[in-house]
C-alpha cells in the first residue's frame, strides 16, 4: 500500500531541489546574510519537506482514528504505533531544521557546542524549530499511550499547533499586513497538512469491508473537501498580504506563488473528480481513469487520491521554495511606526465612527464565528419547534464575537489598553453569556442520528475528564477570576504584546474560560459532572462579581502603565530599578500620549463592563430557577392527582 506514496514523495523532493538550486542565493544579500554554502542552502529545504511529510503521516493517523474510521473508541495498536513513530520522526526532523535554520542565518554550520545551543535559543526562527520539536515529541507520547477518542482528539489538536512554530517566526509575522497573514498562513499549513494526511490514510488505511471503506472514502472526501476550501481561501488571503501589487508578482516570490496556485486549481479539479467518483454506480467504469474499472465507489477513489497527492506534494515543496524567497511586503519601503509594529495604519483618534466603522478582521475570531454559526444552522432545521430565543441568542453571540474583534473596537484594541479591555470584557462574558442560552449541545443531540458515530463522539468529548475537570464551578470560576490579574497584573501582557500573532489566542482563552463559567451557571445545556443547585449557583456567580470591581480599583490606583516591564538595571548600568519603554510608545500616536489616563480608563470599562453583564446573568438564573420550580410544582401536582 506504501508505494502508492512513492509518487507523491519523489514529486515533492524533485520541486523542493529544483526550486532551490534554480532560487541559489539570491535571497542572501537582500537580507544581509553571508551565504552558507551548497550543503545548507539545499539541505534546508529537503529537510523542511521531510517535516512536512512526517508532519502529515502523524496528523493523517490521528484523523483516521478521530474522523474516518468507524466508532468513537480509541486508535488501534497499529495506528498508535504508526502515529507515535511518524510524530518522533517530525521531532527529530524539527531539530534537525533549528539546526540548519541556524547555519542559514549565521553563514555556516556552527560545530556543536555551546555557541550552537546559544545561536539556537537566541534566534526567533531556530526557536519556532526548536517548538515544533517539542510538540511533535508530545504528540509522539501522548499518541503512543491513547486509549479514548477524545484523548486521540486531544493529540491532534496539539499536532495542529505543533504546526505554528515555523509559521510565526517566518515570514508572516513581519510587513504591513502581518496581523492578517500570520494567522492566514497558520491556517493555511494546518488545512494543508491535515489535506495530505487524509489523503495518504485513504491511500494506504482503507478498511478492507466494502462497506466500511465506503464509509471511510466518504469521510476522506468531506475532510479533504473541508481543507481544500480553507487552504484556498487561506492561500489567496497570505498572497494578497505577502504579494501586496500584481506588479510584485513576477519577483522570484511572486512566480512561486503563481505555480502553486496553478497546480492548485488542478488538485482541486482531482479532488471534485474523485468526489464524483463517490457518487457514481458501484461498477461504472471511470472515464478519467480506465485502470479502474469493476471496483466499488471506495476503490474507484484510489487513482484521483494518487493523483491528487502527487500534485500536493508538488504544492508542498513550492510552498517550502517560498521559505527561501524575499516575500515582496518585506523588501525595505516606508511604513509608519504603526504599521511597522501592529502591521496596519491607526491615523485617527477612536470616536463612535471609527470604533464602529474601521473595521479589521481578525481572521482566526472571524473563522471561529463563521464554523459556530455554519454547524448551528445547518444542526436547526433537523430539529422542529427549536425555541427560536435560542437561535437569536446563538446568532446573536456569533456576531458580537466579529464585531468585538474585528470593528473598530478590535483594531484600536491593540492600540490602546483600554480598546483591548473592552474587547475583552465582550469577549469572556457577554458573548459566552449568549453562545451558553443557545444550547448547542441539546441542538447537537437532537439533530444527530441516536444510533451514529457523530452521536457517539459528542458523548464521548462531553465525558472526557480533562471537559470534567475544566467544567467543574471551582475550577471554572478560578479561570474565569484569574485569567485577568494573571495576564494584566504580572509581567505576562507585556512580554506577550510585541508577539502580535498571540493576540487571538489570549481572545480564545476569555472565550473558552467565559464559556466554561457561565455553561456551568446558566447554560441550556447539562454541564458535565453534578449540576449544582439553583441556589449554589447564585452564590458562586455573586462571589465572582467582587473580582471585576477588585481589578478595576488596582488599575485605578496603579502609578504606571500595565504594559510596562519592571527591569533591575538602570539605565546609565548601576543599580536600582527602572521601567523599560511601554510597547504602546513604540506606536508613536500623537493623540495617544497619556497612558496612565488611558489606563484609568480601562479601570472603569472593566468594573462597568465586569459587573453590569453579571447582573443581568443573575436575572436568567433566576428565572431560570422560577421556571425550574414551577416545573417541579407541576410535575408533583400530577403526581397527586394521579388516582
Amino acid at each position: 500500500m506504501t508505494r502508492r506514496l512513492v509518487p507523491a514523495v519523489v514529486a515533492g523532493a524533485v520541486t523542493v531541489l529544483v526550486a532551490a538550486l534554480l532560487l541559489g542565493r539570491a535571497a542572501y544579500p537582500v537580507l544581509g546574510l553571508a551565504d552558507p554554502g551548497e550543503l545548507v542552502r539545499l539541505g534546508l529545504p529537503v529537510v523542511r519537506l521531510a517535516v512536512a511529510g512526517a508532519a502529515a503521516v502523524a496528523l493523517g493517523v490521528l484523523v483516521r482514528a478521530v474522523v474516518l474510521g468507524d466508532g468513537a473508541g480509541g486508535p488501534s495498536t497499529g495506528e498508535r504505533a504508526v502515529g507515535s513513530t511518524a510524530a518522533w520522526t517530525w521531532a527529530v526532523l524539527s531539530l534537525a531544521a533549528a539546526v540548519l535554520t541556524v547555519a542559514d542565518v549565521s553563514g555556516g554550520l556552527a560545530a556543536p557546542g555551546p555557541d550552537l545551543v546559544v545561536q539556537l535559543v537566541v534566534r526567533a526562527a531556530p526557536v519556532g524549530w526548536l517548538a515544533t520539536s517539542v510538540g511533535a515529541a508530545v504528540v509522539a507520547v501522548w499518541v503512543r499511550e491513547a486509549r479514548t477518542w477524545s484523548s486521540t482528539l486531544g493529540a491532534g489538536l496539539v499536532a495542529c499547533l505543533a504546526l505554528l512554530g515555523p509559521v510565526v517566526t517566518g515570514h508572516a509575522i513581519d510587513g504591513v499586513g502581518k496581523d492578517l497573514g500570520a494567522p492566514a498562513v497558520g491556517l493555511h499549513v494546518i488545512a494543508a497538512t491535515v489535506w495530505l494526511g487524509t489523503i495518504g490514510a485513504l491511500l494506504v488505511g482503507c478498511p478492507h469491508d466494502e462497506a466500511a471503506r465506503a464509509r471511510f472514502a466518504a469521510r476522506a472526501g468531506t475532510v479533504s473537501t473541508v481543507c481544500a476550501v480553507v487552504t484556498v481561501a487561506s492561500a489567496v488571503l497570505a498572497a494578497a498580504v505577502l504579494v501586496p501589487s500584481v506588479g510584485e508578482l513576477a519577483s522570484a516570490y511572486g512566480v512561486l506563488v503563481l505555480l502553486a496556485a496553478a497546480v492548485t486549481v488542478v488538485v482541486l479539479g482531482v479532488l471534485v473528480r474523485r468526489r464524483f467518483a463517490m457518487r457514481e454506480r458501484p461498477y461504472r467504469r471511470a472515464p478519467l481513469f480506465p485502470g479502474v474499472g469493476r471496483q466499488d465507489r471506495a476503490v474507484a477513489t484510489i487513482g484521483p487520491a494518487a493523483l491528487e497527492i502527487a500534485l500536493l506534494a508538488v504544492v508542498t515543496g513550492l510552498s517550502v521554495a517560498m521559505a527561501r524567497a524575499v516575500p515582496p511586503v518585506q523588501a525595505p519601503f516606508h511604513t509608519t511606526p504603526t504599521e511597522a509594529v501592529l502591521g496596519f495604519g491607526i491615523p485617527d483618534p477612536p470616536s463612535i465612527g471609527t470604533l464602529l466603522g474601521a473595521w479589521r478582521p481578525d481572521v482566526v475570531l472571524v473563522t471561529l464565528a463563521a464554523v459556530l454559526a455554519l454547524v448551528y444552522g445547518r444542526w436547526l432545521p433537523r430539529v422542529p419547534g427549536w425555541p427560536v430565543g435560542r437561535t437569536v441568542a446563538w446568532f446573536t453571540g456569533c456576531a458580537l464575537l466579529v464585531l468585538a474583534s474585528s470593528s473598530g473596537l478590535g483594531r484600536y484594541a491593540d492600540a490602546l489598553f483600554s480598546a483591548h479591555v473592552a474587547e475583552h470584557m465582550l469577549i469572556s462574558i457577554v458573548v459566552p453569556v449568549l453562545l451558553v442560552l443557545g444550547g448547542p449541545v441539546t441542538l447537537a443531540r437532537r439533530a444527530l442520528p441516536e444510533e451514529g458515530d457523530a452521536r457517539d463522539r459528542l458523548e464521548a468529548l462531553l465525558d472526557a475528564p480533562a471537559l470534567r475537570l475544566l467544567a467543574h464551578p471551582a475550577v471554572a470560576a478560578v479561570l474565569v477570576v484569574g485569567s485577568p490579574f494573571l495576564l494584566y497584573l504580572t509581567p505576562v501582557f507585556s512580554l506577550l504584546q510585541p508577539l502580535g500573532w498571540l493576540m487571538p489566542a489570549i481572545s480564545l482563552w476569555f472565550l473558552v474560560v467565559g464559556y466554561l463559567f457561565f455553561w456551568v451557571l446558566v447554560g441550556v445545556d447539562p454541564a458535565p459532572g453534578a449540576r449544582l443547585p439553583h441556589v449554589a449557583r447564585l452564590a458562586v456567580l455573586v462571589a465572582s462579581m467582587p473580582f471585576h470591581a477588585l481589578f478595576g480599583v488596582i488599575l485605578l490606583a496603579a502609578d504606571r502603565p500595565v504594559a510596562q516591564i519592571p527591569s533591575t538595571l538602570a539605565a546609565d548600568g548601576g543599580g536600582g530599578q527602572v521601567f523599560v519603554t511601554d510597547f504602546y510608545s513604540h506606536l508613536r500616536l500623537p493623540w495617544a500620549v497619556d497612558l496612565l489616563a488611558d489606563q484609568h480608563v480601562a479601570a472603569l470599562l472593566a468594573w462597568g463592563m465586569g459587573d453590569v453583564p453579571l447582573l443581568a446573568v443573575v436575572v436568567v438564573l433566576l428565572v431560570q430557577w422560577h421556571r425550574a420550580g414551577a416545573a417541579e410544582d407541576s410535575a408533583a401536582r400530577e403526581l397527586l392527582a394521579r388516582p
